[in-house]
């Protein structure tokens, strides 16, 4: 695969939480399901062992927090991938913005390494008619905005599953019509996907330091339902918990991701690249430790 291609399965996989928005009933209006959904969202952080051919090459985190009014959501990916006889290393982070009522109000989208750095900038502007304002900041170039007109409720990937999931139990076989914000094609776009099937994961949730081998090892696993998510325009393969949160997800390039324990993701990662620098530092849930 060229250095292209692998940093955008990276960033496919990191963004893989796709699902499904709402479906219209009887007894409520979409907005009310929505915002329904939106004040069951709970704080919650997840991290993540980025892996290709069973050899872990980064660490991933994405985190929820809340406040009466807001909704934040965070994810983060480092990694160095080896393409050939190189290694593209890369490192993004992305903050949106969302209303209890789940209503997207801005985001932010850095992403720095081998590659062009770039940042975007996107603001959801009220009116008549709702415009998703996005301005494309990449390094040595002009900044370009596009504006999208946002027919339906936009969502970031990550979120995307929330509403769906949290509306009611999910049942295998529902599909919806979801308008998504694609950091890399940089475009509003509607998707189809479908709940295909559920299985039971166990994730290790807890890790001790094991002193003989200099690594960090599972402690303790919980078992986790999961509901694959699937479709004609999915990239990627995503598994996604009960409150729609990503537990595993895969690309057909050999790229996945799976939901661990801390230390096992970005502590045994940074054992195995002292120089990738610290683990915390930008990391969604967890404060800078002292040296």
């Amino acid at each position: 695969m060229t250095r292209r291609v692998v940093a955008i399965s990276i960033i496919a996989i990191w963004i893989a939480g796709l699902g499904m928005l709402y479906r219209r009933n009887v007894t409520r209006t979409p907005e009310e399901s929505l915002t329904e959904a939106g004040l069951r969202i709970a704080p919650a952080a997840y991290y993540y062992m980025l892996e290709q051919g069973g050899r872990q090459v980064g660490a991933a985190a994405s985190s929820i927090d809340t406040t009466i009014t807001r909704i934040v959501s965070v994810d983060f990916v480092r990694g160095a991938v080896p393409v050939g006889n190189d290694t593209l290393r890369l490192e993004a982070r992305s903050e949106a913005r969302y209303t209890r009522g789940l209503r997207l109000r801005d985001f932010l989208i850095r992403a720095d390494g081998d590659l062009t750095p770039f940042t975007l900038r996107g603001v959801m502007q009220e009116g008549e008619e709702k415009t998703l304002r996005v301005t494309a900041d990449a390094q040595g170039e002009k900044p370009i905005t596009q504006e999208s007109i946002a027919a339906t409720p936009v969502f970031l990937p990550t979120m995307l599953p929330a509403p769906l999931l949290l509306r009611r139990k999910p049942r295998l076989g529902d599909s919806a019509l979801v308008a998504m914000y694609d950091p890399i094609g940089r475009t509003v776009r509607e998707v189809t996907l479908k709940l295909q099937t559920d299985s039971l994961f166990l994730l290790a949730d807890s890790a001790s330091f094991d002193p003989t081998s200099g690594r960090w090892i599972k402690a303790h696993q919980d078992s986790v339902r999961g509901w694959r998510l699937g479709g004609p325009e999915a990239p990627v393969t995503a598994w996604v918990d009960a409150s729609g949160r990503l537990i595993a997800a895969s690309e057909p390039g050999g790229i996945s991701l799976l939901r661990t324990a801390f230390e096992l993701a970005f502590e045994n990662w940074r054992i195995d690249n002292p120089s990738g620098g610290r683990p915390d530092i930008g990391v969604p849930g967890r404060r800078p430790r002292s040296r």
